[in-house]
């Protein structure tokens, strides 16, 4: 249940809760010291399995296990660093919000942070607030960084047959959008208003009515042929595609690109499983195999949107295309807990299913979708036949 590890004369404890790898570091002990923090580690984790303990709130799993199940008391309320509330609020939220949900409230945490500093919560202002939007509404975005990262990365690989390189024309530095700078005072104020009802935090939150520059609204969702003749007549090609959707003849063209690609075997049906489902990216790679009953003709999908408190299921019917293409999965899959899984019986996680629908697109005309929420938005499951109409 757990193990040791020595790095450099420092030891460490290396254990797995709710699925996930953790750790905690002990220092320069001896091994017996070391040995006696693992027992004590394990046991915990088997109290925690019983529910015969519990984590307090704000403590972090890793301090927990440290101090032997007797973490020192938490800062006062009034005392709270912004740091501390989001560690809170993220070890509170750990089963409750979505993988990518979670990652995005880091990113705006790592911003705040970054601006302002070691802020003590209950002393921030509507000033202090306001000046983060005015410095954060002046900084500059390289688009370009994690492309130029990714070709110093390629070109460090050996090909015995080189790929050729495609000229891509770099994009220009810009701003964070207004809704960008807003959802990040959001994040703040949902774990603010959290800590309200859970830490005993006082003050309510002072970021009402901030002023942001004034956010453009997204362009209506649009077909191919408008796209390109939007595109053609001087608008942004990104705000283009972005609000693309497709036609049940381009639905049909792409699922045959895509299966002629020698991609991994689970690429195309979980193309055709979003392009006839509507399904989130999230429902897809979280789908069971007996979530498919091909006989009477219907998915169950499993939500996590709709909600806070609870999952939710919603019913789609399976169109003649996809019960074709459902049907030879399930003979081919390798099994494993997920509809969709790799050859090793592992789950896809959201960054693979993304990476790899990039991969499928990216020399080809289909490069300009932007992901698999585009096919949410495309019209061709509405418009097939179902089984058994």
């Amino acid at each position: 249940m757990a193990s040791i590890e020595n790095r450099n004369g420092s030891w460490r404890v290396i254990f797995r809760y709710n699925g996930n790898k953790r750790h905690f570091t002990i220092g320069e002990v001896s091994a017996s010291d070391a040995s006696t923090f693992k027992a004590s580690t394990e046991e915990l984790l088997r109290l925690l399995t019983r529910n015969l303990v519990s984590i307090p709130m704000g403590c972090s799993v890793e301090e927990f296990m440290f101090y032997r199940g007797n973490p020192p008391a938490k800062r006062a309320a009034h005392q709270l660093t912004l740091a501390e509330l989001r560690d809170a609020y993220f070890t509170s939220q750990e089963k409750k919000l979505e993988h990518n949900t979670i990652e995005g409230i880091r990113l705006h945490f790592n911003h705040l942070e970054r601006i302002l500093g070691k802020a003590i919560v209950p002393l921030m202002n509507r000033a202090d607030l306001q000046g983060y939007v005015n410095k954060r509404s002046e900084e500059w975005i390289n688009p370009n960084v994690f492309r130029e990262a990714r070709k110093s990365k390629e070109y460090k690989r050996k090909f015995k047959n080189p790929r050729p390189q495609i000229v891509e024309i770099d994009k220009p530095k810009r701003h964070p959008s207004p809704a960008t700078i807003k959802k990040e005072i959001i994040s703040l104020r949902t774990a603010w208003n959290w800590a309200r009802r859970q830490l005993g935090l006082v003050p309510e939150f002072p970021g009402s009515k901030l002023d942001y520059a004034k956010i453009e609204e997204g362009l209506p969702f649009m077909t191919w042929d408008e796209a390109e003749r939007r595109i053609k007549a001087g608008d942004d090609p990104d705000k283009v595609w972005d609000c693309l959707y497709l036609r049940p003849s381009e639905i049909t063209d792409l699922l045959e690109y895509v299966k002629s690609l020698p991609a991994r075997p689970w690429v195309h049906p979980m193309f055709v499983f979003a392009a006839y489902t509507g399904a989130r990216r999230s429902e897809i790679i979280r789908a069971l195999p007996s979530d498919i009953d091909l006989k009477n003709g219907f998915i169950t999908l499993r939500e996590r949107k709709r909600d806070k408190t609870r999952t939710t299921t919603r019913r789609v019917p399976i169109s003649t295309v996809l019960h074709d293409s459902l049907a030879q999965w399930m003979k081919d899959r390798t099994p494993g807990k997920t509809l969709f899984c790799k050859a090793d019986r592992k789950p896809i996680i959201p960054s693979e299913a993304a990476n790899y629908f990039t991969r499928a697109l990216k020399k080809s005309k289909w490069s300009v979708i932007r992901g698999w929420h585009a096919l949410r938005l495309s019209v061709g499951a509405q418009k097939q036949p179902v089984i058994g109409a």
